[in-house]
């Protein structure tokens, strides 16, 4: 029986944002995304879109932005072909990234 307390979305976005994390940090080789922090998953309520929101505070290298969004958006469909392979969801979301800082919060 399903815990009344979270939903089913909470439920998938926090499996998206652990298997997200274990992408960027093993399986993804292009150093701007190296050292990114997975802050949060959000997913729209019909759960085919998700915006996972990333730090680069802790990160070792000296990349702006930019440069960042720009790596993430070239390994944004192996990302999703992965996730999909992972997680065994009836339709795999969109996924859009987005930045956010932890530390200025």
């Amino acid at each position: 029986m399903p815990s009344p307390d979270f939903k089913r979305s909470d439920r998938i976005s926090d499996l998206i944002k652990v298997e997200i994390s274990n992408i960027l940090s093993f399986e993804v080789k292009d150093p701007r995304v190296r050292g990114i922090t997975v802050l949060r998953v959000d997913l729209s309520s019909d759960m085919k879109n998700a915006f996972i929101f990333f730090s680069s505070d802790n990160s070792f290298n000296d990349l702006d932005t930019e440069e960042i969004l720009v790596g993430l958006e070239k390994a944004k469909g192996f990302i999703r072909k992965k996730l999909s392979n992972n997680l065994s969801l009836r339709r795999t979301p969109e996924i859009h990234f987005k930045e956010e800082s932890y530390l200025s919060t």
